[in-house]
């Protein structure tokens, strides 16, 4: 095999591991073995590098994954050799150097990709907490108290891992680097999209506000389904997944640092408020559980919610030593 030959397949592998990035058919088994493939060869990042940029500058990657063959001869797009000067008719902003220096610029490549071009962060809310981050994409996220994720940002990922608590993503949208949110065993990609993701102890909830999002199975990357505005998923541990409407109302108030309840059982109150706040709330008589609760209030006055409480329902609350809140009957 010639030089240039082996340029050329090269190129045709990266093109092909750029079309899964973008169909999101890697896993994390693929995801490995392509970050593998990655460091066997300095010049199979330099090869990323040009196919990325060639797919933006004109898509010249057909539907299966190969280099069209008339843009390639058109574009010069190839890795250079010995008698190559440095080339820049198809992009100005690439640089296709001579083999003598092929070393030296493939460092550089490696650098520019997987280190400069890198974002990663780890975010955590206290309990009152609301904060507004912009990431390096322009994408905002809006966070939730006691919330805990970490984001990561490179050259062909955006990857959101929510541990705990929720958050809004506002998703500044790029074709070839779709945006990932993994909570739980679900996977929320953005099509173009304004959601909210949740993960509370094994419960797991996306809402589509905007737009529209695939949810997948984390572990196999196969799509369960499509959200359209306005409507939620959940899922409880390796449970099936269930649709329904959401209570945008509700989200709205999240977003107020609020807590909206609509003749809700308050043995589902005390989940959500330490979901929420942290705060605990313990029921002295189980029975108590079965009291409806409706109203909006404030997340950070968890005693303003309990006082309103017992004026309209036969109970009364302390709290203990450690910060919990006892709820008892009143007699």
């Amino acid at each position: 095999m010639t030089p240039t030959d082996q340029d050329q397949a090269i190129l045709e592998n990266a093109a092909a591991w750029l079309r899964r990035i973008h169909n999101g058919d890697l896993g994390a088994e693929g995801q490995r073995t392509f970050r593998a493939w990655l460091e066997t060869d300095p010049r199979h990042t330099a090869a990323m590098d040009l196919v990325t940029r060639a797919w933006t500058a004109s898509g010249a990657i057909t539907d299966k994954g190969a280099l069209r063959p008339d843009l390639t001869r058109a574009r010069g797009l190839r890795l250079a050799d010995d008698q190559t000067r440095p080339h820049r008719s198809w992009r100005r902003a690439v640089w296709l150097p001579p083999l003598a220096g092929l070393a030296t610029a493939m460092a550089l490549a490696l650098v520019w990709l997987w280190n400069g071009a890198v974002s990663e962060a780890d975010y955590v809310t206290a309990a009152h907490d609301h904060p507004q981050v912009t990431l390096s994409d322009g994408t905002v996220m809006r966070l939730g108290g006691s919330t805990h994720l970490h984001v990561r940002i490179d050259p062909l990922s955006r990857r959101v891992d929510l541990a705990q608590g929720e958050a809004e993503f506002q998703v500044t949208h790029e074709r070839l680097r779709p945006f990932h949110v993994l909570a739980g065993g679900l996977e929320v990609r953005d099509l173009g999209t304004r959601f909210t993701v949740s993960s509370h102890g094994t419960q797991v909830r996306a809402i589509l506000l905007e737009g529209a999002a695939e949810i997948r199975d984390r572990d196999s990357g196969r799509v369960l389904l499509n959200l359209s505005p306005g409507q939620q998923v959940d899922q409880d541990g390796q449970g099936p997944v269930r649709l329904g409407k959401a209570n945008l109302a509700q989200v709205a108030a999240r977003q107020d640092g609020r807590l909206l309840f609509d003749d809700v059982p308050l043995a589902q109150v005390v989940p959500e408020v330490a979901a929420r706040t942290g705060i605990v709330l313990r029921l002295d008589d189980p029975a108590l559980g079965a009291i409806r609760v409706s109203g909006s209030y404030r997340a950070d006055d968890i005693a303003g919610f309990l006082a309103a409480l017992a004026r309209l329902h036969p109970i009364t609350w302390r709290q203990d030593a450690n910060g919990d809140y006892r709820i008892g009957r009143r007699r």
